[in-house]
């Protein structure tokens, strides 16, 4: 949160906004006018609202993004997955990134044995798979038991995925795949995890219409 805090005051200063007491945010965290902020999409979206002593900050949040990332911001990204799991990254597979940010509203309790269920059952049927590497990454270890002891967690280690894929808090949790050439999909914020699975299955639509560069 303070490198949140820190990033809109950046903002703030950079594009005057003097006492202004509210302010819009895209999904790229760049400043938008309320009309903008509130123009319907044909986008799946919703919106984040952090309020911080003296100022209100609204965030449009695009569920699903796609994109590339630069091979430098990958290679970095592939090392610290392999040298804090222990794990090679499967060359020419796909990169499976589960993120936690942490206990939120949404992701707090104990959990039941349906969800720990449901995470073993993901994980059997994505050990099947050859071609992807499947990470478990947090941002705060408290409340990853509840998910089951069978997943291994890794520290998101210089919040590189963070920093990389999911700026803000996105409440739940929140999954990154990406491709051997750095392509990825983003899903920001609560999702079925049965869902990666299906996506995996179907891997040029995925990650279709991702920017090349």
């Amino acid at each position: 949160m303070k490198r949140i805090i820190l990033l809109f005051l950046l903002i703030s200063l950079n594009n005057s906004f003097g006492q202004t007491k509210e302010i819009y945010l895209n999904d790229d965290l760049k400043n938008i006018s309320e009309s903008e902020f509130n123009k319907p999409s044909k986008e799946s979206n919703y919106n984040l609202r952090f309020d911080l002593d003296t100022l209100i900050v609204n965030v449009k949040v695009l569920r699903v993004k796609k994109g590339k990332i630069p091979k430098q911001t990958f290679d970095a990204i592939k090392a610290n997955l392999s040298k804090f799991s222990g794990n090679e990254i499967i060359k020419n597979g796909i990169i499976v990134i589960n993120y936690f940010p942490g206990p939120d509203r949404c992701n707090s309790g104990p959990g039941s044995s349906y969800l720990r269920e449901k995470y073993r059952r993901y994980l059997k049927k994505i050990s099947r798979n050859e071609n992807v590497s499947q990470f478990f990454v947090y941002k705060s270890i408290e409340g990853t038991k509840k998910y089951g002891r069978k997943l291994e967690w890794i520290v998101d280690n210089g919040n590189i995925v963070e920093k990389t894929f999911f700026p803000i808090h996105y409440n739940c949790g929140s999954f990154a795949l990406i491709d051997e050439n750095g392509n990825y999909y983003l899903t920001k914020g609560e999702y079925d995890i049965e869902q990666i699975i299906n996506l995996l299955e179907n891997k040029e639509k995925t990650f279709a219409n991702t920017v090349q560069n």
